[in-house]
């Protein structure tokens, strides 16, 4: 099994069989993530190219002495923040003509997943409520935490913060959902 440098120096090198197991490898980590930030599965697919782009492109700039995770969720939490920044905007300017059509907020949102009870759909639904109204960075620094299980130093790495800013902000995060969560 080939590690990540040695894939990264190889796709910095033009072979397109390492950039083909790279994918592989990482592609699921990518999609979830987007996914789970954008709540929108062809969202999710559409960033989770962009980055497989982003990463090809930038190969030859991959530093093999900083963890690979830390530079794939890097570009991948740049590329979520252009996302969410343009989605917000998006939603800004269409609210005029949702409200002309009639549409209610609630009916944009995804359903519910029917296989969860009504007690856990209800908490699912508040925790992604409480997620969503997190800061950008707060969001990308949680969901790097839970879900890309990377430490606080390869947190601050791919967000190019300082790893007390990391904890700092995970806390926070943490602490406000649990506020949301007991305000239900």
């Amino acid at each position: 099994m080939n590690d990540d440098a040695d894939l990264m120096r190889r796709i910095a090198g033009g072979e397109s069989d390492a950039f083909r197991v790279l994918v592989e490898r990482y592609e699921r980590i990518g999609y979830n993530f987007f996914l789970r930030l954008t709540g929108v599965s062809e969202d999710a697919e559409d960033l989770t190219q962009e980055l497989f782009i982003a990463v090809f492109r930038s190969a030859g700039r991959y530093r093999p002495d900083a963890p690979f995770k830390a530079f794939f969720y890097r570009i991948a939490s740049n590329l979520s923040a252009s996302h969410l920044r343009k989605r917000k905007l998006r939603a800004a300017q269409s609210i005029d003509e949702m409200v002309e059509r009639g549409f209610d907020a609630a009916s944009a949102r995804h359903e519910d997943d029917p296989a969860l009870s009504l007690d856990g759909r209800e908490m699912r639904r508040r925790y992604e409520e409480a997620l969503a109204g997190l800061p950008r960075d707060w969001r990308i620094a949680l969901e790097l935490r839970v879900a890309g299980e990377l430490t606080y130093e390869e947190i601050a790495g791919a967000m190019g913060k300082s790893v007390s800013a990391v904890e700092s902000i995970l806390v926070r995060a943490r602490e406000r959902i649990a506020e949301k969560l007991d305000e239900g």
